[in-house]
């Protein structure tokens, strides 16, 4: 009889990829194979060949990449502060970065086109604008990516650098860089995705000429129902975004692999002038992030040309004409209901996905399926799940868990992207000394991974829910009339026209901000506390 080495990954760690592989088949895989048994693959071909589509491929690449550039620029000096050092109002500052990237698109769009309208600017359209609007919604991806990295990062080898003569800047570029290669990758290739993709800021602050391929699928979809080209579309979407998934894998592998340390915070520079320069650049990010919000409140404030609450205090009794938009209070609480779920969702698939990629070769197969959302439009995947579990033999629609179940699937991905880094950086000596001195497997287990685990998955659920709140595709699809999630039931305003109506939409993007803002606070402040319990 053979028997397992007690250094061996516990049978039931070994075999937890059956979980988000039973998750990913039965709400991922399905739904497409639903949606491609409406394809006819003629159709398809043909559409493929349409110079339009790569007309289209060609110029939301290049908007794509000019996007990516400048959140880099914008986002790694941020997170070099932000994310590192310590200063009063630290946390909140992190927190607040975060808000942009859980907003609806359509509610950052109008921020910029009412903050530039306030600026002076008639017509704020245009690529600038779109890349300005992108940077900004995607700046907590560069911040809490590269930052997390870089404070865990072990201070040694750059000291090191500084003791035998480099200067800052040259222990920054010969060191600190390429340990810094695979968050930058990861960073650079989930902006490149989301602005790829992108759809509510392109069509709003767009000039028309600009658009991408989420816009030509749901036009395809909804418009047209012309769904074989709406498949073909998809699937050049999907293989491009394979190719810079793919490069972003590479740049990891090539990355040298360091012992990450438990962060610390960084206490503010001695000299006077970096004191300055950090807080500066906090500041100015903050700024950055509240301005565009700030025109938000200002336009649900300003009715007529003149200071009102009347936009704020008669939420309650819009009519969207003959179909109430319903109570914003009960679309928040919807909202948070379904955030909260589908953060348990994400948490518990993402982690099982990380844990699998360490513990079992058929794991990798298994969290590739898990990114696999990052490639997929919300039109696609809403309108996949409604083909499958929105009508007989098995209708899901009144239980409320399509909506989670559709976040969950577009939160995954990052939740990979947060957990798998920590759980693969965890030494695993504490676990080979429990099981040495005859502690069981699964306790061996839990003994060096149970604190990791921990941290990674309050963290990448919290930002899951916050995912969750500001999600607008796939609610679309999914939600009843009834009981819109918050976003929707801003869409709806923003669809109808008038002043008043605008003003009220603006007044519940910023309750949206309020309550992404204390969810992300909240997160943060607990995996703080457990960071502090290791």
């Amino acid at each position: 009889m053979t028997q397992t080495s007690p250094l061996a990954f516990p049978l039931v760690i070994r075999w937890l990829w059956l979980l988000p592989a039973l998750f990913i088949g039965a709400f991922l895989v399905w739904p497409l194979i639903n949606l491609l048994l409406h394809v006819n693959m003629d159709q398809a071909r043909q559409s493929v060949a349409s110079p339009a589509l790569w007309q289209v491929l060609i110029l939301a690449t290049g908007q794509a990449i000019l996007s990516t550039v400048v959140a880099l620029l914008i986002g790694v000096p941020i997170a070099a502060v932000v994310a590192r050092y310590r200063f009063p109002g630290q946390a909140v500052a992190l927190a607040l970065l975060t808000v942009p990237f859980v907003l609806p698109t359509v509610v950052v769009a109008l921020a910029f086109r009412s903050g530039l309208g306030i600026a002076g600017i008639e017509r704020p359209s245009g690529l600038l604008v779109i890349i300005a609007a992108h940077a900004f919604v995607n700046l907590a991806v560069v911040v809490r990516i590269v930052g997390s990295a870089w404070a865990h990062q072990d201070p040694m080898p750059a000291a090191a650098a500084r003791t035998l003569g480099a200067d800052p800047l040259t222990a920054f570029r010969t060191v600190t860089i390429p340990l810094l290669r695979a968050p930058l990758a990861a960073a650079a290739a989930i902006v490149f995705i989301f602005s790829f993709t992108s759809l509510g800021i392109v069509t709003i602050l767009g000039d028309g000429r600009l658009q991408t391929l989420e816009m030509l699928i749901l036009r395809q979809t909804s418009v047209l129902l012309d769904f074989p080209a709406a498949a073909a579309t998809a699937f050049v979407q999907l293989a491009l975004i394979g190719v810079v998934l793919a490069a972003a894998a590479l740049v990891a592998r090539r990355t040298p692999q360091q012992r990450l340390d438990r962060p610390a915070l960084l206490p503010l520079p001695r000299h006077r002038l970096g004191r300055i320069l950090v807080l500066t650049t906090a500041v100015a990010s903050c700024l950055a992030v509240l301005t565009p919000i700030a025109s938000l409140v200002a336009a649900s404030i300003h009715v007529g040309g003149h200071v009102s609450l009347d936009s704020w205090f008669s939420l309650g009794r819009i009519d969207g004409g003959t179909t109430r938009i319903g109570s914003p209070l009960q679309a928040m609480v919807t909202s948070v209901m379904f955030a909260l779920v589908a953060g348990v969702f994400a948490a518990t698939i993402g982690a099982a996905s990380a844990l699998a990629l360490i513990a079992n070769r058929a794991g990798r197969l298994v969290a590739l399926l898990g990114i696999l959302p990052l490639g997929l439009s919300a039109a696609t995947i809403g309108l996949g799940t409604l083909l499958a579990y929105g009508r007989p033999p098995l209708d899901l629609r009144d239980s409320g868990l399509l909506i989670p179940l559709a976040h969950s699937l577009v939160a995954v991905p990052l939740v990979i992207a947060v957990a798998a880094p920590g759980l693969r950086s965890t030494e695993d000596h504490g676990r080979a000394v429990a099981a040495t001195l005859g502690a069981h497997p699964l306790r061996a287990f839990f003994t060096a991974y149970g604190p990791t685990l921990r941290i990674v998955m309050i963290a990448s659920g919290g930002l899951a829910c916050a995912v969750s709140l500001g999600e607008f595709g796939a609610a679309s699809f999914l939600g009843r009339p009834s009981s819109p999630t918050l976003p929707v039931a801003i869409a709806r305003l923003l669809s109808r026209p008038g002043e008043q109506t605008f003003s009220a939409a603006a007044a519940l993007a910023v309750i949206l901000s309020l309550v992404t803002l204390a969810l992300v606070l909240s997160i943060d402040r607990m995996a703080a506390r457990w960071q502090g319990a290791r």
